[in-house]
């Protein structure tokens, strides 16, 4: 891998390339970088998903640099959510109702601005308080010593490595693609992504749009104090008619969720996403709240300019302008964007998009004098046939190039023994999960405890649903298991959790959304990964509109969407060479017979090929494991 991106870098191409867990990838990139980075004293861009792998990857150069003999300045920039804004402490920490002022000022005075200095249990809400939400102009003006501010001057002129997220990256690449000045050194040429197989979402994210009814409120009362005084009281009749159109349209939006929560599935319950019904009504309304906004908008503007002669300063309302004609460009142009309601708390807002995120990736990743490598442990949709088909979904929805700027690779399998050290477990007797939903719960939790007796606990147990967490995590605490059963709590600390489930060995953990990648627990504590129901993507506006791009619906997205899924969660499993366990698929759709017409390529895709439909089977295996492991017991 090393010597292919080496060749990459030597023919200015972009390459991509599947990595398994364990060949050491972070090493295979960041040897070419650093000797790149001794020769040619250019800057280069490492971009991940996680700070778990930001943090282990400036490790990882520290202890490279020493073997190669390289001295390479190379900076960790961390999102601005991760930093503590002293102006807004010090704010905080004026109010009464402030919380354990004391050890925060104590904590303050040690120089503590990083997340990570803090301790592990200090409260996520109280950090939300006092870190950076809105750097800007108006932080040049800060008396304090701010480290993001810091970082953020050195990553403009290094000339060496910066390591940041993917969103930092992107929002970076689009200021440089609109002829602005970049967030880091403009010079670079070389750009890494790992965990890329996130990036799709992730550039998607950094070009979407949300308003919502009290933030568009907001707005317009900031705006209207800027420029109402008693000489200009006739611009209240365009205040309340935007007001009245903004609460008209979210009122339209409100009953759209609430009809689609009432008409769907299960699955649907705590769903986060739904469908903008684009209808007579809908449109009009919604045209109607952007030219009211825009009307008022103009007023305010003019006012504003006015007074702004007069050494007044009104960032209300040009953020209130901005945001007013953002939309009247979107309404203007609604077959370019994809719509969509977000549910937050109990209220509806609309969040919208490009439709072309392919388009915007290519042109910032693959296009111009960068050199683009991309990489991560889950990548290809097939196990199988050429390599466009086994990269096929990530092409399409990336825009990578396969002309002579684009390499693949071949994909790199990890180097564990997974059909020594592991076994999979799959049903072919249970209902089906859609439809038979509740029979296939009851059953399911009656097949989970089996399976935890098999290991006696040790497990994670992987949902694709929260509805479907909650009922089966009720279930086992009815049951008065001899193991306790941890779940994924609703803005809990996950570090929290998984200490928990690291330190007690029997403990079993049941979790969704994001354990089914990140997660790195080695040793007995996970040695048995369930995994309750296939993980096919809910309905969502964004996968149905890709569905309606297909020609197979089905096999072109869905199950290529299931597939890299399932891979990251059985890969929770098997973290070390010395990782061994077992993997329990409870759904009945990967049985031999009838087979499903994914059955093959997704049996294919999975690196454990030693597999059984016997419970016995399965505990004879895992026993045999422990006995191994145990010689003298």
């Amino acid at each position: 891998m090393a010597f292919e991106i080496l060749d990459a870098l030597k023919k200015d191409q972009h390459i991509l390339v599947e990595a398994g867990v364990g060949i050491g990838k972070s090493y295979a990139y960041l040897v070419p970088l650093l000797l790149y980075n001794h020769c040619t004293r250019k800057p280069a861009i490492i971009a991940t998903s996680t700070i778990a792998l930001q943090e282990q990857l400036l490790n990882d150069a520290a202890a490279l640099q020493e073997r190669l003999e390289t001295r390479c300045e190379v900076t960790l920039a961390k999102g601005q959510a991760n930093y503590l804004c002293r102006k807004r402490a010090e704010e905080y920490l004026e109010r009464p109702d402030a919380e354990m002022p004391d050890a925060l000022r104590e904590l303050i005075d040690k120089g503590f601005q990083d997340r990570a200095d803090f301790p592990g249990d200090f409260p996520a809400s109280l950090w939300d308080r006092i870190c950076i939400t809105r750097y800007g102009y108006p932080c040049r003006n800060c008396h304090h010593s701010c480290a993001y501010r810091r970082m953020r001057e050195a990553i403009r002129f290094t000339d060496g490595i910066v390591i940041c997220n993917q969103d930092f990256l992107t929002a970076h690449l689009q200021k440089l693609f609109r002829g602005q000045d970049g967030l880091i050194n403009r010079t670079v040429e070389v750009v890494v992504i790992d965990e890329a197989h996130n990036l799709e979402g992730k550039v998607r994210s950094a070009t979407t749009d949300r308003i919502s009814q009290n933030g568009l409120l907001k707005m317009i009362s900031e705006a209207q104090n800027d420029v109402m005084s008693t000489e200009i009281p006739y611009i209240q009749k365009d205040i309340n008619t935007a007001q009245r159109a903004v609460r008209a349209f979210f009122q339209c939006l409100q009953r759209q969720m609430q009809q689609q929560i009432a008409d769907s599935t299960q699955d649907m319950k705590y769903a986060e996403r739904f469908f903008f019904k684009d209808d007579p009504e809908a449109l009009a309304l919604l045209s109607s709240m952007a030219e009211a906004l825009d009307a008022l908008s103009e007023n305010i503007q003019v006012y504003s300019t006015y007074d702004l002669r007069r050494g007044s300063r009104y960032s209300g309302a040009d953020d209130f302008y901005t945001k007013a004609e953002d939309l009247l460009d979107m309404v203007s142009d609604l077959g370019s964007s994809l719509l969509w309601i977000e549910r937050r708390g109990d209220r509806a807002e609309l969040v919208y998009c490009p439709e072309n995120t392919q388009d915007i990736i290519s042109n910032l990743y693959f296009r111009g004098d960068v050199c683009t490598i991309l990489t991560s442990a889950t990548m290809t949709n097939a196990a199988q046939g050429s390599l466009p088909e086994r990269y096929a979904y990530f092409i399409s929805n990336t825009g990578f190039p396969l002309d002579e700027s684009g390499f693949l690779s071949e994909p790199k399998p990890s180097p564990f023994p997974y059909d020594e050290h592991a076994m999979i477990y799959y049903c072919d007797d249970l209902p089906h999960p859609r439809e038979d939903h509740d029979a296939f719960i009851q059953r399911g939790v009656e097949r989970l405890i089996e399976i935890l007796e098999i290991s006696n606990g040790k497990a994670l147990v992987l949902f694709t649903a929260k509805t479907d967490l909650e009922e089966v995590y009720m279930a086992l605490q009815q049951r008065k298991l001899p193991y306790k059963i941890l779940m994924q709590q609703p803005g809990a600390s996950q570090d929290q959790v998984l200490s928990e489930f690291r330190n007690d060995v029997n403990s079993v953990l049941l979790g969704t959304g994001a354990y089914w990648e990140g997660i790195d627990i080695r040793g007995k504590s996970l040695s048995n990964l369930v995994i309750f129901r296939l993980p096919f993507p809910v309905p969502d506006p964004i996968i149905e509109h890709k569905v309606s791009l297909a020609k197979d619906g089905m096999m072109d997205v869905r199950v290529p969407e299931m597939i890299i899924r399932l891979k990251q969660g059985i890969g929770r499993l098997i973290r070390s060479f010395s990782d061994k366990g077992i993997v329990s698929i409870i759904d009945p759709r990967l049985r031999n017979q009838p087979k499903e017409r994914y059955h093959d390529v997704v049996w294919a895709s999975i690196p454990i090929h030693n597999r059984t439909t016997s419970l016995a089977e399965l505990r004879t295996f895992y026993q045999s494991l422990m006995d191994e492991a145990n010689p003298n017991n």
